[in-house]
């Protein structure tokens, strides 16, 4: 009987080896062909099939770097999971952006194991103007100090950044997270659910449609074996002594080095204009009337401002 269990658990031990093949990635979501679902790499899904109405969908709708993005859309049934490779050891963290629209909903939560069977709840839901009530505010329901409520921004890009020190075992891992720039998870906090209970690994994130009112974008995923900063820093962009101005409808760039790189987007979250070279002057007469935000890279560092025609 000793011999059996120990068979057993030697075999779940591969399974969970075998799974955790999942190295550090970066996935700015431009590769896939707009429109079809995504089931490769480390997308997959609850189990649903792969299909449409099942994994995240590339989309040309918004996008925050480049021309696409990840959809997750209103059909209610859309169960997209993000494969963090089944981690037991180490210190991880991901970034992404996410977009969701003005009155739209999103929601996501943390998994245990991947691929999913019954579902292992390691810490969620997270829910971003849950049941269309709360526009521009999110909650997590189920997590050390719950409920655990933030703020987003609506009809614009926000980052979430997501750090895990698994380094003492999974029993004993603890987490960190932010939201638009503002600590969520303040460091240090257990990553277990409110009753304490720790998940079996870091599995995955999984990004649910729950209802037709859900509609949210995501671009730009970061996923390190090391600590990803929770906030962008200002001071590494103030010290590029960066200045803008627009007059007669000429925006001027300047900087202390070079700016390398330089991307506008309307309040939609719609790329209006895209630069990879120096340019130190843009003309935005063609530009309609209102709030545009500019984003530039100086030799490696990157910021925004925002702009009014």
């Amino acid at each position: 009987m000793k011999k059996y269990y120990f068979l057993v658990a030697l075999f779940a031990f591969a399974m969970l080896s075998m799974n955790a093949q999942i190295d550090p990635f970066e996935d700015d979501m431009e590769s896939y062909p707009v429109g079809q679902p995504i089931s490769q790499d480390w997308w997959t899904d609850w189990g649903c099939g792969g299909g449409a109405g099942c994994a995240i969908i590339s989309s040309a709708a918004y996008a925050f770097d480049g021309s696409q993005s990840g959809l997750i859309p209103g059909d209610g049934t859309t169960d997209a999971v993000l494969d963090l490779g089944n981690k037991i050891f180490d210190v991880w963290g991901l970034a992404f952006y996410m977009y969701i629209p003005a009155g739209k909903e999103g929601y996501f939560n943390l998994q245990g194991e991947v691929p999913i069977g019954a579902g292992e709840w390691a810490v969620g839901n997270i829910y971003f103007n849950q049941d269309g009530l709360a526009p521009g505010q999110g909650v997590i329901d189920d997590a050390v100090g719950a409920p655990v409520n933030f703020t987003y921004p609506e009809d614009t890009w926000f980052r979430i950044v997501m750090n895990w020190n698994i380094e003492n075992g999974i029993s004993l891992s603890e987490w960190e997270m932010s939201v638009a720039n503002a600590i969520v998870i303040p460091e240090g906090t257990p990553y277990t659910k409110a009753d304490g209970t720790p998940p079996t690994s870091l599995g995955g994130i999984d990004f649910y449609s729950g209802n037709t009112n859900h509609e949210f974008y995501m671009d730009t995923f970061d996923y390190q074996d090391d600590y990803i900063d929770l906030l962008l820093s200002t001071d590494d962009f103030s010290s590029t002594g960066f200045r803008s101005a627009l007059n007669n409808n000429i925006l001027t760039l300047q900087a202390n080095e070079e700016i390398s790189k330089i991307s506008i987007y309307n309040m939609l979250g719609q790329e209006v204009y895209a630069s990879s070279t120096n340019t130190s002057s843009i003309n935005m007469s063609s530009y309609a009337s209102g709030t545009y935000i500019v984003k530039v890279n100086i030799e490696g560092t990157e910021g925004t401002v925002k702009i009014v025609k």
